[in-house]
């Protein structure tokens, strides 16, 4: 079916389904695996984690500089853009009126109804046509203003986006290798996904930098004048407006800059052009649950989890049974692409994963069918932790199995009733002296039980070491949304199976609120 959504929209579904292209090429080449073949292929055949492969630096430098040049005259035109004065025809009350002349008298004899009182001294008017003049914002030359404001901020934001997962890659692998807080596996997994990357770019980090500081002031500068009167106005305009030469975009010397930076940017292949995209929801639907399916694959065999090597796992109707210890999980995925998690030892745990346009109605009924203990949607284009409930499962975000794995250590710590051995590490778990929980005397993972007293359910979270927090071991805190969100979801490491607050702070799954202070 044929969607309508805006450009940029279009531009990331585009970019999706060429990534899940190689999803579908990889189970149609090797439909049924065993685990070893698995492994092998995550490294040699199938990418479950790309970055922008042909990722242009100069390109990018050159552009920001041109954008550069360019903000002088954008700032000047939203503060004082050229306007045309525009004349109507309108009925007012009469403290309203302005301006009135003979038409005024003629339709006032003609339209009686806006007569309040008719007295010997003459008539009393409630309502009159008058002249209202008011400023025109919608000229052609900024109808263009607008639409290349609005390319210059998906520009800024969507290399943003790139450079700050290539940072944030390279931060974790400079850090985290002597906090030694990570699972034993962590650095064999992102090993296998491809992490070579972050060499290869090792020497561009500088630059990195500082045209991540450059995209930053470009959006500052452009983002708080939004809310001027020109791109007010022009909200709902024609975003497929070609560029022309004009009077104004000759004679006017702001103006004529916007005219060379669009010119310029339309050139570089920066500003996109609106087009109708036929996208196949139900193949996108489907290749992403094999993706997230993938993933779990992966995950599982990276957090201690095993599975017989003589079983082969048919990727199109996957049904296999992981274990570790005495924990059991069985992954199985649904003819409705959704996927089903059944985890066991003492007692059961059951989730459900579904995509972010899942049928919320048939959602309600699956949860009643199969007893479902929770249910997560995953999102492949928004990341926003601290606002938005959906777990982001990408190709280009390099935690997104640690997401599934924090999914995998809530499953084996609701169905452990005897809190013997550490879900995380597999060392010895020992009950704290004062009798809130277990900690783990290896890797130092707590685990404690709570009941919410707004819904009296019950729910378990865990807990670090104070002194292990990301943010007590370097404070690189950003104003950035992304960075922000990064680093308020990774504060304990993945090791938290609850929701954190902006200053780490353990968030009720039930009630939304924080009944616990872990600080």
């Amino acid at each position: 079916m044929v969607i309508k959504q805006d450009k940029y929209q279009v531009e990331a579904k585009k970019h999706f389904a060429s990534l899940l292209k190689g999803i579908e090429l990889f189970i149609e080449k090797h439909p049924i695996v065993n685990y070893i073949e698995f492994d092998y292929y995550v490294v040699h055949n199938m990418t479950l984690f790309s970055i922008e492969p042909n990722f242009d630096f100069s390109l990018l430098e050159t552009t920001i500089r041109y954008i550069n040049k360019s903000l002088p005259s954008i700032k000047r035109i939203f503060t004082k853009p050229i306007i045309v004065l525009k004349e109507n025809d309108d009925v007012l009350p009469v403290e309203n009126a302005r301006i009135i002349n003979q038409g005024t008298f003629q339709y006032l004899a003609n339209h009686s109804q806006h007569v309040e009182n008719i007295t010997a001294r003459g008539v009393k008017p409630r309502k009159l046509l008058t002249r209202v003049y008011e400023d025109d914002y919608t000229i052609y030359e900024n109808v263009i203003f607008c639409n290349l404001v609005d390319d210059i901020l998906y520009f800024a934001s969507k290399n943003r986006h790139i450079l700050s997962n290539l940072l944030y890659a390279s931060d974790i692998m400079r850090f985290n290798i002597l906090e030694k807080v990570n699972h034993l596996n962590y650095f064999l997994a992102i090993g296998k996904l491809h992490t070579g990357y972050i060499r290869d770019f090792s020497h561009y980090l500088a630059l990195s930098n500082r045209l991540l500081v450059e995209l930053n002031q470009i959006t500052k500068s452009i983002q708080p004048r939004l809310n001027k009167p020109i791109y007010q106005k022009n909200k709902r305009r024609n975003t497929d407006i070609r560029l022309k030469k004009t009077n104004i975009f000759l004679m006017q010397k702001d103006y004529k800059q916007v005219f060379k930076t669009h010119k310029y940017l339309s050139g570089k292949g920066v500003i996109i052009p609106n087009e109708s995209v036929d996208f196949d929801e139900e193949w996108i639907n489907k290749y992403y649950s094999k993706f997230v399916q993938l993933l779990i694959i992966f995950a599982l065999g990276h957090y201690n989890f095993e599975v017989d090597p003589k079983i082969k796992m048919d990727l199109n109707n996957l049904n296999v049974e992981f274990s570790y210890k005495d924990w059991r999980v069985t992954v199985q995925n649904n003819e409705d692409d959704s996927m089903l998690l059944y985890f066991k030892k003492n007692t059961y745990y059951r989730v459900m994963i579904v995509g972010y346009n899942y049928d919320d109605e048939k959602l309600k009924t699956q949860i009643i069918k199969r007893r479902l203990h929770d249910v997560i949607k995953v999102d492949p284009f928004e990341y926003d932790y601290v606002n938005n409930d959906n777990m982001s499962i990408s190709m280009d975000d390099i935690d997104s199995f640690r997401r599934l794995q924090q999914v995998i250590l809530k499953g084996m710590i609701y169905t452990d009733t005897v809190r013997e051995v550490c879900p995380f590490c597999g060392g010895t778990l020992e009950k704290q002296k004062n009798g809130n929980g277990h900690t783990c005397s290896n890797c130092q993972l707590s685990i404690h039980k709570n009941t919410c007293p707004e819904t009296k359910l019950y729910y378990f979270y865990t807990t670090i070491p104070e002194g292990r927090h990301k943010s007590n071991l370097h404070k690189n805190i950003s104003e950035d949304k992304w960075q922000e969100s990064k680093r308020v979801e990774s504060e304990m490491f993945y090791k938290n199976i609850t929701k954190l607050s902006q200053d780490g702070s353990i968030i009720c799954p039930y009630c939304k609120k924080i009944h616990v202070s872990i600080g």
